[in-house]
């Protein structure tokens, strides 16, 4: 398991995934202006796109 890297279109795929899942309850939490939670989703969010982001650019260098 350790020293073999994951192919970028698996880690594209998940990190689209998890940010969707962590976008849904930070907008939740947001509506009902519980600012915290809204933000530590939010937050997680927001790194798993970047990911995605950094996954789809290692995609683009290989082909």
């Amino acid at each position: 398991m350790f020293g073999h890297r994951v192919p970028p279109h698996i880690v594209l795929a998940l990190s689209v995934l998890f940010a969707l899942l962590c976008a849904v309850p930070a907008v939740r939490y947001g509506l009902t202006a519980r600012w915290l939670p809204a933000l530590l989703w939010g937050a997680a969010s927001v790194w798993f796109a970047v990911d995605a982001v950094r996954a789809y650019g290692w995609r683009q260098k290989k082909s």
